[in-house]
């Protein structure tokens, strides 16, 4: 105890100490606003820095700098200091801001006014100068004064569209290019667009290589696509927008008197050199004009393909027997808008059954395969198939018909002979004269004691099953037999059948996408999902469905107004999600397959 008193005795004594021999703290009351630059004159490619100091107080926010033409400001973060020089305290905060020069030429910074708890600071002013430098082959540097020169010189961005005039439907190139000369560029993102009235694809991947423009050599970006309108008009695409990140050198020394004195990584003499500064730049939109398809001259197995097709059929086997199928198929290639393209059209095929065609797509061609079957062997050649599309190039319909290819049908070996059955005269048995005495058999007067030998059989529950049972197989067998006739000659009633089956499996493949959070595979689901069921439900041509045609298919079906326009909406999102840059949110994905199952429910109960 007696130690801990001396200890306490001690501080105390020491604070009076300290209390008495030092003066107290003078605050500085006025805050003075100073502004500076870390050098005046920059070049193209470099980045300055702006400083705005406040002596006086710590708690003072960052102010907005204005807008100067020609400048980007992005403001880094503060820099607070506290000091005491002969028992007077002094404080203040400096913000600090990047500065990026956009163009050459001479800039005034300020005087920048600031007004914080009722108190208006103004800053004084600041001249620094842009210059534009360029280094020959022996690496020194030239500064050349251009006032004209400017960023977006070495960086910027230009759209170019294949066709400036084009149909509805019709498939346009659209090629996005990034410039870059003389300045660092990183962090490349995809191109973003404005295109309404359009649907397009995902870019390819992106191709490099160089350009020379007006006699100076960029280094390119290239991002190419395909679009195309959905109804005629006049339209505004674009502006195209790239954001980036602009590496630009500071030339500057960050290094503290900490880094100094513990030591520091010598990478950062190199790195700490360049910053990156996040820019958005953006091309010129352009104007296009989408004419309607004509009327004159439209063949009537027109079914809406445009391109500049070709269009080949292939028959397997060549010789078959009566009743047994045979394969044709469709190869349609070219350039087009493939996904306007449905299968070719059977002309007269009296004597054969046929069967939905299934059609996929490879690349540049899009392949349709269809079953027929003879049904006679006097057929000897296939039956004449029509392929007719819109040629963009020419600007007519085209229509290129197959016919006259042979077909060899041998008589089935399967022969059903006909039995006629007839009844034989005198088929009945002759008539037995009965002779009395012999034939009579007396009736007794007592039955005598009578036993019983066993139940009835025939009320036995499993003999009369079992009895049954032959009945009920012959009357599943005959609607079996039935409904297969009805699903090999109505092809309508064949997919109106698989529809709601096809569509389960679709949703299903839709929530594990969904599940997985993939995105474009979920969207691609649910859009394939929604045409083949409208395609089977309706029985029309699935492979060329878009919003506007099931729309046309599906106005005068009696459906309500709200599901018919939700079923739309499904439709345009697919098409959003599937070709826009930007990824769709979990939540959105979510509604999207809600909709989905609620308009193939509302379908199913629905009769058409």
């Amino acid at each position: 105890m007696g130690h801990r008193k001396r200890y306490t005795s001690a501080v105390i004594s020491l604070f009076f100490i300290t209390v008495l021999l030092i003066p107290p703290f003078v605050y500085a009351g006025e805050v003075r606003f100073q502004a500076s630059l870390d050098r005046d004159g920059v070049y193209l490619g470099q980045s300055a820095q702006l400083e705005l100091q406040f002596q006086g107080s710590t708690d003072i926010p960052a102010p907005d700098v204005p807008a100067i033409d020609g400048l980007q400001f992005r403001y880094i973060g503060p820099s607070t200091m506290m000091s005491i020089v002969n028992g007077r305290m002094s404080s203040s905060v400096t913000h600090m801001y990047s500065l990026v020069p956009l163009k050459t030429g001479k800039f005034q910074i300020g005087p920048i006014s600031f007004q914080h708890e009722g108190n208006t600071y103004t800053s004084n002013v600041l001249t620094i100068e842009v210059l534009d430098s360029t280094r020959d082959q022996g690496g020194r540097t030239e500064q050349q004064k251009k006032p004209a020169v400017s960023l977006d010189d070495r960086v910027f961005v230009k759209m170019h569209a294949g066709k400036r005039i084009a149909y509805a439907n019709e498939i346009i190139p659209l090629t996005i290019k990034l410039y870059v000369r003389g300045i660092g560029v990183r962090d490349i993102q995809y191109p973003e667009y404005n295109r309404d009235g359009f649907s397009g694809g995902q870019f390819d991947k992106p191709g490099q290589y160089q350009e020379t423009v007006k006699g100076i050599v960029y280094d390119v970006v290239e991002f190419k696509t395909t679009i195309f309108a959905t109804n005629d008009g006049t339209y505004k695409l674009g502006p195209a927008r790239i954001k980036a990140n602009i590496v630009t050198r500071t030339g500057r020394n960050r290094h503290s008197s900490f880094d100094k004195f513990f030591g520091r990584d010598p990478f950062d003499d190199f790195f700490g050199q360049y910053e990156t500064h996040p820019v958005e730049l953006k091309s010129e939109p352009l104007s296009l004009k989408v004419l309607p398809l004509p009327e004159t001259g439209k063949p009537s197995d027109f079914k809406g393909a445009l391109g500049s097709f070709k269009f080949n059929l292939e028959v397997s086997p060549t010789e078959v027997k009566a009743g047994d199928p045979v394969t044709l198929k469709m190869i349609i290639s070219g350039s087009g808008n493939f996904d306007s393209v449905a299968s070719p059209a059977l002309k007269q095929h009296d004597g054969f059954k046929s069967y939905e065609p299934q059609g996929k797509q490879e690349g540049d061609r899009k392949i349709f395969e269809q079953v027929l079957i003879p049904t006679t062997d006097t057929i000897n050649e296939v039956p004449a198939v029509s392929f007719s599309f819109f040629n963009t190039d020419r600007g007519e319909f085209q229509t290129i018909t197959k016919t006259g290819i042979p077909l060899k049908v041998l008589k089935s070996d399967r022969m059903e002979e006909v039995t006629i059955l007839d009844a034989k005269e005198n088929s009945g048995a002759p008539a037995v004269r009965e002779r009395l005495g012999r034939d009579i058999i007396y009736i007794k007067e007592s039955p005598g004691v009578l036993k019983q030998k066993g139940g009835y059989l025939s009320k036995d529950p499993l003999f009369l099953f079992l009895q049954a049972l032959p009945l009920l197989a012959f009357i599943g067998a005959w609607i079996m037999q039935r409904r297969k006739e009805r699903l090999s000659t109505d092809v309508g009633y064949a997919r109106r059948l698989s529809a709601p089956r096809k569509a389960r499996k679709g949703i299903r493949e839709a929530e594990d996408f969904l599940a997985k959070n993939m995105s474009m595979e979920f969207y691609d689901a649910v859009f394939r999902t929604l045409r083949d069921y409208i395609g089977d439900r309706f029985h029309v041509p699935s492979g060329g469905l878009t919003s506007d045609s099931a729309a046309e298919v599906l106005k005068d079906r009696g459906l309500q107004q709200d599901m018919l326009s939700r079923l739309i909406n499904i439709f345009r999102e697919c098409d959003m999600a599937r070709y826009a840059p930007s990824e769709p949110g979990t939540d959105k994905m979510h509604g999207t397959l809600k909709q989905l199952k609620e308009t193939i429910d509302y379908l199913e109960r629905h009769k058409a």
